[in-house]
């Protein structure tokens, strides 16, 4: 069994291929769960989630897609006429979005970011990619860094699930509860993919529930303007503007 390789990136290039495996979820607990594999990540607009739907609405200007993964929300900006960039850090995804259609892509991490960040005026964090920033800690220091190198009015649209009420992938009260003991964000979990004979490193994910985002985005230069999502229980997106 190959380790150490970009699994979920071949698993994007695959599915822009027509494949239909899904990947699976190892928690670092020995938990598994199978993902939501090409119908969600290859899916069009009228199957996203109600938050990603309605935030489109206040999408402006030049756009960034952070994490695009094979490209379905870049891909939809474009359709509208905006210009927009994809960004990843994996070269199979972006093989995956150009495949697909995206004609602006780049290879790069959230960090590569700060000083390219005056060049938009909307950056889309969707597919709970919030969680990128992996702790709280750094998404105050990535959010203050951006902060400095953005215009006033740039928007980040921010989505994430509340951990507490189950609906977020790979968490449950269970292992909330053994973060809050071990003093970690109860939202941080520590995954890594499994595709076909492949297995990914572990890496960590945040999930934040509406306050906490409150209390990570207050004093980095940004305000949240307005959060979008019909349940408390599904995934919602934050809407930070520059202040």
């Amino acid at each position: 069994m190959a380790t150490n390789v970009d699994v979920f990136g071949r698993a994007l290039w695959d599915w822009a291929r027509g494949g239909s495996v899904p990947e699976m979820i190892e928690r670092d607990d020995g938990y598994f769960e199978s993902g939501a594999g090409a119908p969600v990540y290859l899916a069009p607009l009228k199957e996203w989630p109600a938050a990603e739907r309605q935030a489109m609405r206040y999408v402006r200007g030049r756009v960034v897609d952070v994490g695009c993964g094979a490209g379905r929300v870049a891909l939809h900006l474009q359709r509208r006429g905006l210009a927009v960039v994809g960004l990843d850090r994996s070269a199979f995804a972006l093989r995956a979005a150009k495949l697909l259609g995206v004609q602006s892509l780049w290879r790069a991490s959230l960090d590569d970011l700060v000083g390219r960040l005056e060049d938009f005026d909307s950056v889309v964090l969707f597919g709970n990619n919030f969680g990128l920033f992996e702790s709280p800690e750094r998404a105050r220091a990535l959010l203050t860094s951006w902060a400095e190198r953005a215009k006033p009015g740039t928007r980040i649209f921010a989505e994430s699930t509340n951990a507490y009420g189950g609906a977020a992938p790979a968490i449950d009260r269970a292992y909330y509860r053994r973060n809050l003991a071990n003093g970690r964000s109860p939202g941080e979990v520590r995954l890594r993919y499994r595709y076909e004979d492949l297995v990914s490193p572990w890496f960590t994910w945040l999930f934040v529930s509406r306050s906490e985002m409150r209390a990570i985005v207050h004093g980095t230069g940004w305000r949240i303007a307005r959060v979008l999502g019909e349940h408390p229980s599904e995934p919602y997106v934050a809407v930070l503007e520059k202040l």
